[in-house]
């Protein structure tokens, strides 16, 4: 929702703060606006019980004479680590530089020009999933352009991003060192049980592992092939109804040595021999088509078969 009141719009977005207010009389842009049509904060990650936390305003002016559209693209400085959230930005082209995602993003939600004079400020959050270190660190590669309506780009900036020791220093940073290719394992999988719930199904257990601290988007089960009749049909807990031969690791993106449990519920095969049948489990994380780091410990067996007192 935005509300003006003479020179002064705010915007209050559920991921996105913008506030748009008059800066001064409306001039032409001279050669070398740029530095005051974009300015970029700084990015300061606080160490949390769950990796680290942080944001950073982006103040767009216009600083030309004449009312103007204009938008930004948003390259992250850690790859993984922009929150899309419900803000105005977007990935729909999955562009990646450098293992970093590049975003396009609206300065409002309702895609409003602004008047000679006029700026819009962003904060956008970031948060990077590794394991807090007891010294600084540090991670350039991010950079804001903004461009005109027209297309034309009309200012640029880079930017990075600075970790916080665990007792709150930034002196001396060392250089943050990221993994560069996801690793998931699995850890166990089955015996499979009757749903204790009753709905007939089969309950198989899984256990995954995310080792390292690559990016990721999400982790995905399979499992093949699967006897005529049975598909996974939820996981535990529920992420939505599946149907198919493979499902969503319910739960957020995965820490660096995170262990997670959780069940499949499968229905029974038609023929009811076919139980028997081992089955492979295999777990695989998303992002970019980049392969696992160590595909070695990807994949677990089981049958569907269930124990007399099971």
């Amino acid at each position: 929702m935005f509300e003006k009141t003479g020179t002064l719009l705010t915007a209050a977005l559920l991921g996105l703060t913008a506030t748009v207010a008059t800066t001064g009389p409306a001039v032409a842009a001279p050669v070398g606006a740029g530095d005051r049509t974009l300015s970029v904060g700084k990015l300061i990650l606080s160490p949390t019980d769950r990796g680290y936390k942080g944001s950073v305003p982006v103040t767009v002016t216009n600083t030309g004479s004449a009312t103007d559209y204009f938008y930004y693209k948003l390259r992250e400085p850690v790859p993984g680590a922009f929150r899309l959230g419900d803000n105005s930005c977007d990935s729909f082209d999955r562009r990646v530089e450098e293992n970093r995602r590049v975003f396009n993003c609206s300065l409002t939600d309702n895609w409003a020009d602004l008047a000679p004079g006029e700026s819009v400020r962003n904060v956008l959050d970031f948060e990077v999933l590794t394991n807090p270190r007891t010294y600084p660190m540090s991670m350039a590669g991010g950079w804001v352009e903004v461009y005109s309506v027209s297309g034309e780009l009309v200012a640029k900036k880079s930017f990075g991003a600075q970790f916080r020791s665990t007792a709150g220093s930034l002196a001396h940073p060392r250089p943050y060192v990221q993994d560069t290719r996801p690793d998931a394992g699995i850890e166990s999988v089955g015996p499979a049980t009757l749903d204790p719930e009753g709905s007939g199904n089969l309950y198989v257990p899984v256990t995954v592992r995310y080792r390292g601290d690559a990016p990721h988007f999400s982790l995905y089960i399979k499992a093949s092939p699967l006897p005529a009749g049975s598909l996974i049909q939820y996981t535990v807990p529920a992420d939505g109804p599946v149907g198919s031969d493979r499902a969503l690791v319910p739960g957020v993106q995965m820490m660096s040595g995170e262990v997670r449990s959780f069940g499949l519920l499968i229905t029974p095969p038609t023929d009811p021999a076919d139980a028997q049948d081992v089955i492979t489990f295999e777990v695989s994380a998303d992002w970019y088509e980049t392969p696992d780091a160590d595909p070695s410990d990807n994949t677990a067996q089981t049958t569907l078969a269930v124990a007399a007192n099971g």
